[in-house]
């Protein structure tokens, strides 16, 4: 793993107190990205060097062939680099773990985002648990993702209980300690931004949806979007049973018994007895609603564990 020095001001070099910003540590992921990370990080350090804040750039060079890793370090990135490509989700948690300021900003190397909103997305931190960015009409949506889109958006919103104005963006800012302690449930691949939104609010942490506009990209997408869609449907449906197992066996076992109760009713009336089919539907019912408490109990004693385990050290 190679690493050149950090950019901006030395960590420590401003003092800190409670009016004093929260230092930002900007992680752009990068995979064959020669096209525009050089001036992507160029327009990131502009930007950072007028928020009077402690700051980092580190860009992730995903085992890139076209020396993506060698333009951001020219252009004053620090660089880590990935002997192997781990995907979008690998390498920002391998960002995050190297970040060494309380906020972790996520940025996309390919020139979608515009480098001035960084601003005001890291003015809803400390008030706000993350802020995310919300593409509105203005952005600009590849034509073959929109079907998709929709979709994911109809599951999350149901699962999530409560509408989710954009599920995945990649540009948000976070802080770093409450990321650290669900890191480990982020995927490796693309769908690392849909989890870490579909987490943070079902673990009620608070989050602020900040308007902006999205570019067309520079270079050519990674992105599959009919296989990398549906592993981010099933991604959200064992995240959910993870977080809220009732949300996901609950209806399904409701939606047995009725249609047990609507098969079996008519034959109790006439004295027929209970057919097998009915109550083959009504024990499954049963089955799948004790299951779902079962799984209930276990998913609630993983995140204790898992919060418990990392406040630990500090105790």
């Amino acid at each position: 793993m190679n690493q050149t020095t950090t950019l901006g001001q030395p960590l420590g070099e401003i003092e800190t107190g409670p009016e004093q910003p929260l230092g930002v540590s900007v992680i752009i992921p990068a995979y064959n990205e020669a096209a525009g990370v050089g001036s992507v990080v160029r327009s990131v350090i502009e930007v950072m060097q007028g928020l009077n804040r402690s700051y980092e750039v580190i860009v992730i060079d995903d085992c890139s062939t076209d020396g993506t890793g060698d333009l951001a370090r020219e252009a004053g990135a620090r660089v880590i680099t990935h002997t192997r490509n781990k995907g979008y989700g690998g390498s920002l948690k391998d960002g995050v773990r190297a970040a060494r300021n309380p906020v972790v900003l996520f940025y996309d190397a390919d020139g979608q985002f515009n480098a001035d909103d960084i601003g005001l997305m890291l003015d809803y931190l400390p008030e706000y648990d993350m802020a995310t960015g919300w593409r509105d009409a203005r952005s600009h949506v590849p034509r073959d993702r929109v079907l998709g889109k929709k979709v994911l958006a109809w599951v999350a919103n149901y699962l999530a209980r409560q509408k989710i104005p954009d599920l995945n963006c990649g540009f948000r800012a976070i802080k770093r300690d409450v990321l650290m302690r669900y890191l480990h449930l982020l995927p490796d691949g693309f769908s690392a931004s849909t989890t870490t939104t579909l987490l943070f609010l079902k673990q009620g942490f608070t989050v602020r949806f900040v308007p902006t506009v999205i570019e067309a990209r520079v270079g050519t997408s990674t992105v599959r979007p009919i296989q990398d869609g549906m592993r981010t449907v099933l991604l959200i449906l064992r995240l959910v049973t993870l977080l809220d197992p009732f949300r996901v066996f609950f209806p399904i076992s409701a939606a047995f018994g009725l249609l047990g109760l609507v098969w079996g009713v008519p034959f109790l009336a006439t004295g027929r007895g209970l057919s097998v089919g009915a109550l083959f539907l009504l024990i499954t019912s049963l089955n799948l609603f004790f299951f779902g408490l079962l799984v209930d109990q276990v998913a609630a004693i993983r995140r204790e564990q898992a919060a418990f385990h990392f406040d630990e050290p500090n105790r």
